[in-house]
């Protein structure tokens, strides 16, 4: 009688797992999706950025040519970057953010690259701002 207890307890366990949410994605995985990013930025490579950017990020920049005009200033005026940067992952809501913090050689002081990203991986938010001290 023992036994037939397990089955319907094993199944209801089994339910329970199946109807749980996907699991979100890993801090490693935003690490890696936010490092590309700042490598497409850094290597001009802006139509692949605009092709990861979500339909309201598109519509603040209009098209890739404009987005890379954008970015093309803001990382011209900072220079390379150089030393170790320090990186980190927050997540708000269901968006998750990475953060880059590092020198560079035309700026005194250090600059944070922050970008937003949708659970599906896609740019919904792009800042690039001093470090906070």
């Amino acid at each position: 009688m023992k036994s037939f207890w397990k089955v319907p307890v094993l199944l209801s366990a089994l339910g329970i797992f199946a109807c749980a949410p996907a699991k979100e994605r890993t801090a490693h995985s935003v690490l890696a999706e936010g490092r590309t990013y700042t490598n497409w930025l850094y290597g001009s490579q802006y139509s692949k950025l605009w092709d990861r950017l979500t339909p309201e990020m598109r519509q603040v920049f209009g098209s890739a040519a404009e987005l890379g005009a954008f970015a093309g200033r803001a990382v011209t005026r900072l220079g390379r970057e150089e030393g170790k940067a320090e990186e980190q992952v927050a997540g708000r809501g269901p968006e998750q953010v990475y953060s880059r913090t590092a020198s560079f050689t035309s700026s005194r002081k250090p600059v944070t690259i922050e970008w937003s990203l949708t659970p599906e991986g896609t740019v919904s938010g792009l800042v690039v701002r001093p470090a906070d001290q």
